[in-house]
Formats: structure tokens, C-alpha cells, sequence
């Protein structure tokens, strides 16, 4: 029965009240344009987890090949750490140690493919971290430790060479800067009794005699052969460094400079003597000896250098890891102070490279009032490992992101048709569920295009799975993902190949 408002109540009437004849348009966010363009629609479609994922690689992949190791050393500036008077102006030294580049003889019995794998990390870690520390700590000298090779004792001639070019490629001499090779390590000669005579030659004539006295900031910085001076059975190896040594003991009292002594093996202590809180392994440096190679010096030596030529402070490596030590030799002589240098190398043991850095500073009168005339840093290098493993944080979380991403693009497709809500063919392919590569780039086409062919290869197709498949979503994400990714880390590798 129709009701009309007359049967209503008073109480429950209400009149009708006016409305607008005619309705406007309903409210909606005005859309930036430039000209025709609209910038909300190429906003959506540059903004996609695919290109998200892209940056993400790009950024961190610069970040794990270039700025670490930049921040790294410009942490170790000079200026952060020197404390000299004001108007002091230091000579400042770069010390570098057991670089010892990887050869058959660091890993025998390892697969040629990933020693080949090993060789090129290594030598790309290392010539990235040179050239970081010679063009941002602009030191006045820069002066290796020894064992700048790992097998150079046991090639020939031919090979030698060939290692010594690469060794030149990985650290090229920059111009004007002085840089020193002439410490020679058990792996570049020999060690004592057992030094190869041919090895010795060959690494005077290329580096220059491994016995030297410079002076770097008002200091004599001397460069011992120690190798050499343990020989005993062979007096062309022996002679040369002992009469060096004692030239240079007979100049001692007429000396006016503090001396700076540096060794490749690091100078006798007493077993299980701590190494302070700078190293990474065992707290005490060991004391052991084999085949052409012995952890310290023989304390008849060490005793005989420290009580003939009074050195302020030794510097030395073949250990890898760092190493502090105080040497107090007689009564009435000032202690000297023994640095050990950590390698420079990723594949040496240690987690962290270093390098030493060694501020000079003698006006003439701290020799009278006893004021140190040195102060050093040891300053460390990224983890090549904390690298990787970051890479491989970004990995999983760019495959959890492509499977949510590739889920949802899936369940799309079930609800509009095979080819998705962002299809941009025409309504007709749209109604027959045509499948189309719609953004993809021509390379990542020509591959999937290629890899659908490829039918006798069943692991291709369970990898790429069918048309229209999760699967199949999930793998051309990655494709799409990875290429830009990959692209970017050969680019990066490839400008620091050596």
C-alpha cells in the first residue's frame, strides 16, 4: 500500500529541502601536467620495484667498490691524528707491507679457474686501496716492507719478470713521489743459510740494493737486509749487509738524527709476549721457525742492532697482523719502540688490510730534550668479506621483494586476463589474453626470446616455467633486475683492471 506524507506523523515529518538542479563533477586531485605530458603517469612507471631494486644495486655496489674504500682512508688523514705544535710542518711516510701477490705457489692444488678468481680480487683490491692512499693522503714517501711477492724465490727469469710487470701494474710509481721497493722478504729471496742467490740478484737489480740509509724529515731511516745478515755459509750474501751494518755502526756517535730502523722480519721477544689491542689474531706474535722462514730474528742480531745503532723506533712486517712491542735492551738506554705492519692484502689471513703511516717531525732540538720525533697511525682497510655479505643482504632482499612482486603481478593476471592490469596493448589483445613484453629492454628480449628456444634444455624450462606462470614472473624480474645490476659491477670491476 503507498505511503504518502500526509499519513505521516507531525512529529515525524520533515519537508523536503531544496537541492541543485545540477550536479558538478566530483572532486579530484589535479594531476601535474607540462604540457601534454601528464608527470603522474611517467611517475608510476618509472617508480616500480624493478627500478627501485635497480637503484638499490647501483648505489650499493658504488658504495662497496669505491666509497668505502674512500671513507676508509680519508678517515685516517693526517691532520686527524697528528698533534705537533702549531706551525710544524712534518715529512710524512706511507709504510706498506707483504703485499705478496697470489701465485700457483699460495694455493697449490687449487682449480686454475678460481685461482684465476683469487688472483684478480686480490690484485683489483689492492690497486683500488693504492691508488685511494697515493692520490688522498699525499705522503712525501711511501716505502714497502718486503714480501711483495709470494713465490719470487722459486721462479725463473721469464716468470720472475712477468710477476714483476703485474706487481708494477697493481702499484704504479706516481710521479714525483718517492717510493721504495728495496726491502726484501723471505718470499722475494730466501731466508738466512737457504737464500737463493739468483732470487737475491734479480731483486737488487729491478729494486735496488736491500741496504740503505735515507734521511726523511731530519730522521736516518735505515733499511736492513736482516734476510741476509742471518746467512752464515755464503759470504757474497752475508758480506754485503755486514759491511753496510758496520759503516753505518762506525758513523753512530758523529749521527745527530733520530734512526728509524726498518726489517721484513720483526726484531726477538720473549714467547707469548702481547701484541697489544690493534691485532686481529692471537694475542701474542708467535715464535717459530721452517723452511725458509723464521717469525723473529735471531736475539744475538736483534740484540746487536738495537745495542749498536740506538734506533728510536723499528718498523717491520712478514708476520700479516699487527704487532706492538717495546724493546728495553740495556740499562741506561732508551727503549725502542717495534711496530709490526699488518699486510696489505685480503688474502694474507687477516679480515682487515692495513697500512702504517708515520708522521716525522725533528726541529733539532727533541734529540737534546728526549721529545718523541714521530708519531704513527696504523690505518685500516675495508673487509672485503663485510663487502660480500652485504652484497649478498641486498640479494635476498631483492629475491623476497621480486616474489611478493612477482605474487601479486600473478594474481593480477588471474583477475584481469594473462596479460595484467599495467597491459598497454589494445583492448582486443587485452580480451584474448595475449602475453606481451611490455617494458622490457631489447637485451633482456633477445635472451628470454633465445632461452624459449632452447627446448632440449629441461633445466631451462623449469627455471623459466611457462607463460603466465609465477615462476615465470619471478625470472624475468630478476632478469631485469640483474642485468642493470650486473652491468654496473663489471663497469666498476673493468676501470680498476690491472
Amino acid at each position: 500500500m503507498p505511503t504518502y506524507e500526509a499519513s505521516y506523523p507531525p512529529n515525524l515529518y520533515h519537508a523536503s529541502r531544496p537541492r541543485a538542479t545540477r550536479r558538478g563533477p566530483p572532486f579530484q586531485v589535479p594531476s601535474l601536467r607540462i604540457g601534454n605530458i601528464q608527470l603522474g603517469h611517467i611517475f608510476k612507471k618509472l617508480f616500480t620495484l624493478v627500478n627501485v631494486l635497480r637503484l638499490l644495486w647501483v648505489y650499493v655496489l658504488v658504495w662497496g667498490e669505491r666509497r668505502v674504500f674512500e671513507h676508509s682512508i680519508r678517515a685516517c688523514q693526517w691532520q686527524n691524528w697528528e698533534h705537533w705544535p702549531e706551525g710544524a710542518m712534518p715529512e710524512r711516510v706511507v709504510l706498506i707491507a707483504d703485499p705478496q701477490l697470489v701465485d700457483d705457489n699460495t694455493y697449490p692444488g687449487r682449480n686454475s679457474l678460481f685461482l684465476g678468481l683469487t688472483e684478480f680480487y686480490v690484485d683489483t683490491y689492492m690497486h683500488r686501496a693504492w691508488q685511494y692512499v697515493e692520490t688522498i693522503l699525499s705522503s712525501d714517501a711511501t716505502i714497502f716492507l718486503g714480501d711483495l711477492f709470494d713465490g719470487g724465490r722459486r721462479w725463473g727469469p721469464d716468470m720472475w719478470v712477468a710477476e714483476y710487470k703485474r706487481f708494477l701494474r697493481v702499484f704504479p710509481i706516481y710521479p714525483g713521489k718517492l717510493t721504495l721497493f728495496e726491502v726484501a722478504g723471505n718470499h722475494d729471496i730466501g731466508l738466512g743459510d737457504n737464500i737463493v742467490v739468483e732470487a737475491l740478484q734479480r731483486f737488487t737489480a729491478y729494486f735496488g740494493e736491500p741496504s740503505r740509509d735515507i734521511e726523511i724529515g731530519n730522521h736516518s731511516v735505515v733499511i736492513l737486509d736482516t734476510d741476509s745478515m742471518m746467512n752464515t755459509n755464503n759470504e757474497d750474501i752475508y758480506g754485503p749487509p755486514r759491511a753496510f751494518f758496520d759503516a753505518l755502526v762506525k758513523g753512530t756517535d758523529e749521527s745527530t738524527l733520530p734512526r728509524i730502523v726498518l726489517s721484513h722480519i720483526p726484531f726477538y721477544r720473549p714467547p707469548d709476549t702481547a701484541c697489544g689491542p690493534k691485532r686481529e689474531g692471537k694475542p701474542a706474535l708467535p715464535i717459530s721457525r721452517g723452511h725458509q722462514y723464521q717469525t723473529v730474528l735471531n736475539s744475538e742480531l736483534s740484540l746487536e742492532i738495537l745495542e749498536k745503532l740506538h734506533p728510536v723506533a723499528i718498523f717491520s712486517g712478514d708476520d700479516h697482523d699487527a704487532c706492538r712491542h717495546i724493546h728495553s735492551y740495556s740499562e741506561g738506554a732508551r727503549a725502542t719502540v717495534e711496530f709490526t705492519v699488518k699486510t696489505f692484502s685480503i688474502a694474507m689471513g687477516v679480515s682487515y688490510p692495513a697500512f702504517e703511516m708515520v708522521s716525522l717531525w725533528n726541529p733539532g732540538e727533541s734529540t737534546k730534550t728526549g721529545e718523541p720525533t714521530f708519531q704513527t697511525k696504523l690505518c685500516l682497510l675495508p673487509s672485503q668479506f663485510d663487502i660480500f655479505r652485504q652484497y649478498f643482504k641486498v640479494l635476498v632482499l631483492t629475491f623476497v621483494l621480486t616474489c611478493l612482486g612477482a605474487a601479486r603481478a600473478w594474481r593480477a593476471s588471474k583477475k584481469y586476463g594473462k596479460a595484467g592490469p599495467d597491459y598497454l596493448g589494445s583492448d582486443k589483445d587485452k580480451d584474448k589474453g595475449n602475453r606481451v613484453y611490455r617494458t622490457y629492454p631489447t637485451a633482456v628480449k633477445v635472451v628470454l626470446a633465445y632461452l624459449q628456444r632452447v627446448k632440449r634444455n629441461k633445466w631451462v624450462l623449469w627455471a623459466l616455467g611457462r607463460p603466465g606462470t609465477l615462476k615465470r614472473e619471478f625470472m624475468e624480474r630478476m632478469v631485469r633486475v640483474g642485468s642493470v645490476a650486473g652491468g654496473v659491477y663489471v663497469w666498476l670491476l673493468v676501470r680498476d683492471v690491472v
